[in-house]
C-alpha cells in the first residue's frame, strides 16, 4: 500500500533558526521510504546582489551569505579574486603568515558548527530515540566551548561572524604575542571541553586512534553515541553512494575524490548545476555523479585510518559520518594549537598586489572547506566590476534533488529503506542541512 507523508521543518531549535527552513516530501511503500525529494522556499538571491558592483565589495557581501560559515564564504570569495590574478598572469605573493592564521581562523569556524551540531541536534535526536531528555547544562557547557572557538576568530579578524579580514594578497590584522598567546589559551580551553566531555583521553591519544576498538576505550558522549546507535539498530542506516568529495585545502584537507576507498584527482570543469521548478536549490553533480561531501569525504580522502577501519564494517553509513564529523572538532583543535604555536608574528600580513583587481579582466575560482563540505566560488571581472557570481554550496552536494532515475541523490540514496520518523530525522540531520546557504 502506497502512503505519502510531507514533513514540514519549520523548527525553532537555535541552530535550526540559523540553517533556515526546507521541506521533505516522503513517499512510502510498505512502511519504508520508496523516494524523496527536498524543497528550499527562501530565496536569497546573493549572486544577484554582487553582481555588477566593485570585486572587493564581495568581501564584503559574501560573508553575510550565512550566519554560520560565513567565513567560510570569505575564504572561498578570497580565493576567488586571488585566481583573477593568477588568470592574468599577474603575480600574487602570500605570506605564511597570512596563509597561517586565514586557516587556523576557518578550523575554528568548523570547530565551533560541529560543536552546535553534535550537542544540539544529534545527542537530543539520540537520547529521544533512546526514550530520555538531553541534559541541558552539558548543552551549555558545549555552547560555552563553541562560543570560545570563536573568539579565536574574533580575535584576529575582529569579530564573528561577517568578518571581511582576508583580502587579496593577505589579511588585515597584524597580531602581537599577546593575541596569540590569548588564542592558545582559547583553544585550550576548547581542548579540554573535549577530554572532559567527548572522549575521556588526552588530545594526543586522541590523534592516534585508529579503530573503533580504542575509540570504546574512552568514556564520553561519543563512547554513548556509538553505543545507542548500535543498540537501537540505527549504525547501518543511511548509506548512500560510497562516493566522496574534497575540493578544498589547507594543511590537513587535501583535495580528491574517493569513490569507496579509491582515491583519485577532481576538476572544477566536471561540476554541474541544475535548476529545478519545485526548489530554490539547485542540485549539482560531478561528472554527471551525486557524491557526498563533508567531514567524512575529508576523512576518506586522505584515509584516515579511524574513517577506514569504519568503512570497512559500516561504509557510508550515519555512524561513521557522526563519528568522523565529532572526531574533526578534535582533529581541527589539535591543529589550531599547532599553527598557533608556528605563527612567526614578524613576517608580513599583508603584501600589497602589484596591480588592483579593478584593472584586470579575468575569470576566478575559490574553494574553502566549510563545516558542511566543500564550497565553490567563482567570479568573472570585465570593466572593473563583477559580471557574474557564483556559488555552490556543500548542502547542494549532500540534499540536491536527483532527475535521473538511475542516479539518486545523496541524500535521496540515504533516505530510502528507513521506517520512520526518528530514523529520517537522525540521517536527514547527519548532513547538518543549511538552506539559506543553498538557494541563490
Amino acid at each position: 500500500m502506497n502512503e505519502k507523508l510531507i514533513m514540514k521543518k519549520i523548527t525553532k531549535e537555535i541552530v535550526e533558526k540559523i540553517e533556515g527552513e526546507a521541506q521533505l516530501e516522503l513517499e512510502w511503500e510498505e512502511g519504508k521510504v520508496s523516494s524523496s525529494r527536498v524543497k528550499f522556499f527562501s530565496y536569497r538571491g546573493m549572486e544577484e546582489i554582487i553582481k555588477g558592483r566593485y570585486p572587493l565589495d564581495a568581501l564584503v557581501l559574501t560573508p553575510r551569505v550565512c550566519g554560520i560559515c560565513g567565513h567560510a564564504q570569505l575564504m572561498a570569495t578570497v580565493h576567488a579574486l586571488e585566481d583573477v590574478y593568477r588568470d592574468c598572469g599577474v603575480k600574487l605573493e602570500l605570506s605564511d603568515k597570512a596563509k597561517k592564521l586565514r586557516d587556523l581562523t576557518l578550523d575554528c569556524e568548523i570547530i565551533q558548527n560541529h560543536l552546535k551540531w553534535y550537542f544540539f541536534i544529534i545527542l537530543p535526536i539520540l537520547y529521544k530515540i533512546d526514550g530520555r531528555v538531553f541534559p541541558k547544562d552539558k548543552a551549555f557547557k558545549a555552547l560555552n566551548a563553541a562560543v570560545t572557538a570563536n573568539k579565536i576568530i574574533a580575535t584576529f579578524a575582529g569579530q564573528w561572524p561577517h568578518n571581511s579580514y582576508m583580502i587579496p594578497g593577505g589579511v588585515v590584522c597584524d597580531p602581537t604575542f599577546v593575541e596569540i598567546s590569548l588564542a592558545k589559551s582559547y583553544i585550550d580551553e576548547v581542548i579540554s571541553f573535549f577530554e572532559e566531555e567527548i572522549l575521556k583521553s588526552d588530545i594526543e591519544s586522541i590523534m592516534y586512534i585508529k579503530n573503533i576498538r580504542t575509540l570504546l576505550k574512552y568514556d564520553g558522549f561519543l563512547k554513548e553515541s556509538i553505543e545507542l546507535m548500535q543498540t537501537h539498530e540505527l549504525a547501518y542506516l543511511g548509506q548512500s553512494h560510497d562516493r566522496f568529495m574534497v575540493f578544498g585545502e589547507n594543511s590537513i584537507f587535501k583535495k580528491g575524490k574517493a569513490i569507496r576507498t579509491i582515491k583519485k584527482g577532481v576538476n572544477p570543469k566536471y561540476i554541474k548545476e541544475k535548476s529545478l521548478d519545485f526548489t530554490y536549490a539547485k542540485n549539482v553533480t560531478y561528472n554527471g555523479r551525486f557524491y557526498e561531501v563533508g567531514p567524512l569525504a575529508r576523512a576518506m580522502v586522505v584515509a584516515n585510518p579511524l574513517a577506514k577501519s569504519l568503512h570497512r564494517v559500516y561504509k557510508d553509513s550515519v555512524l561513521n559520518r557522526i563519528v568522523m564529523k565529532v572526531m574533526e572538532i578534535a582533529y581541527l583543535s589539535h591543529n589550531v594549537r599547532n599553527t598557533l604555536e608556528h605563527i612567526n608574528i614578524n613576517e608580513k600580513s599583508f603584501i600589497k598586489p602589484m596591480v588592483r583587481i579593478e584593472n584586470l579582466e579575468g575569470e576566478g575560482d575559490g574553494f574553502a572547506e566549510a563545516a558542511r563540505g566543500s564550497l565553490y566560488h567563482s567570479i568573472k571581472i570585465k570593466k572593473g566590476k563583477i559580471n557574474s557570481y557564483n556559488i555552490i554550496t556543500p548542502t547542494q552536494w549532500n540534499l540536491g534533488n536527483s532527475t535521473q532515475k538511475n542516479e539518486l541523490s545523496t541524500i535521496q540514496q540515504a533516505l530510502l529503506g528507513l521506517k520512520n520518523e526518528d530514523e529520517i530525522s537522525l540521517i536527514f540531520r547527519s548532513f547538518d542541512e543549511c538552506s539559506v546557504c543553498t538557494t541563490h
